[in-house]
């Protein structure tokens, strides 16, 4: 491919660039000669940290929307879209704030699509700091069949998962076909944590014990124990906010080196490093997404526009809990407007 014509190939080698038109495809799938069965590794995606609510005005925009948000989804395993359930607005997330300016503006420009933004939301998740126990039953009597279900165990914080679910019952406390119940009951709690709402993370759930009656338990009452026994759990084990941490590398000259510096440090940043490659300074550093927003504008006016960044999600840490207390104000504050 070039800017103004197209040169046809019979063949292309490993490490070229190439174009295919009128396939219907996925970014990450494989093509392969017909009668070779082979699936390459897909690629790592990391989950987005960032999203915006957009709203189109008027039924075409709203059309004309729909279309480029499902070419944008088949393009970039990185962008993702949902409706919020509470609310109705359409959701799109990403990687960062430019990653999602650059699709509102291809919406604009390819789409003919007049639309407004909400503010940006971190992906914020909730996780637990201590080991907790829960013993919960779940008893509910009607006229006919009631429902009854006892679920005892322990949740505990675990690293490197999003969530471990254990089965460690012996002696057929809880039968084989409730303990599915128990984990569906538990994984339905990790959407929306008890503590600000937000998604679930870094959580071992184990089932150590439990009681069943003849005629009233059932899957539902095993998941509505399962339910409560989370909640009961989870205000136990010491909750804890954790809000994504980017990898902030910074090129500035060397003469704006401590500016750059102090700037990132007001941000809650962490310098891991700083290297000199001529007249300029390369430096490495760890920053809170939440408090990159607008930086590129603060960067350009630091360096008198000759200093460039790069922004890459590296991993989820605790908020201090003062800034939690002010992320759960604002969020008091919201549900309070509505």
């Amino acid at each position: 491919m070039h800017a103004d014509k197209m040169e046809e190939i019979e063949a292309i080698s490993a490490g070229f660039i190439g174009a295919l038109f009128g396939i219907d495809c996925f970014s990450g799938d494989t093509f392969v000669k017909p009668g070779i069965q082979l699936t390459m590794t897909s690629m790592h995606v990391p989950e987005p940290v960032i999203s915006l609510a957009i709203t189109p005005e008027g039924t075409k925009a709203q059309i004309n929307m729909s279309k480029a948000l499902e070419r944008f989804s088949k393009e970039d395993p990185t962008f993702k879209v949902h409706v919020d359930e509470e609310t109705g607005e359409t959701i799109i997330s990403g990687m960062g704030e430019l990653h999602l300016e650059i699709y509102v503006e291809r919406m604009k420009r390819e789409y003919n699509v007049e639309l407004t933004t909400g503010m940006p939301l971190v992906a914020y998740r909730e996780t637990i700091t201590q080991r907790a126990d829960f013993d919960y039953t779940h008893k509910k009597q009607t006229g006919g069949a009631g429902q009854y279900g006892r679920v005892i165990g322990f949740i505990e914080p675990v690293s490197g998962e999003d969530f471990i679910f254990e089965n460690k019952i012996f002696g057929g406390a809880i039968p084989r076909q409730f303990i599915a119940a128990c984990e569906k009951g538990f994984a339905g709690c990790l959407k929306k944590g008890p503590f600000m709402e937000y998604p679930v993370t870094g959580i071992k759930i184990a089932v150590t014990d439990g009681n069943t009656h003849s005629v009233d338990s059932s899957d539902i009452a095993f998941q509505a124990a399962a339910r409560g026994a989370f909640q009961q759990a989870f205000a136990k084990a010491k909750p804890a906010l954790m809000e994504p941490i980017m990898k902030v590398v910074v090129e500035t000259p060397t003469e704006f080196q401590g500016s750059v510096m102090g700037s990132l440090n007001q941000r809650r940043g962490i310098i891991e490093g700083a290297q000199d490659e001529g007249h300029f300074c390369v430096i490495e550093s760890q920053v809170p997404l939440s408090e990159m927003f607008g930086y590129s504008t603060v960067l350009r006016s630091l360096t008198q526009g000759k200093a460039q960044f790069t922004m890459e999600f590296s991993n989820y840490k605790q908020v201090p809990r003062s800034i939690a207390e002010e992320i759960a104000g604002k969020k008091n504050e919201k549900k309070g407007a509505k």
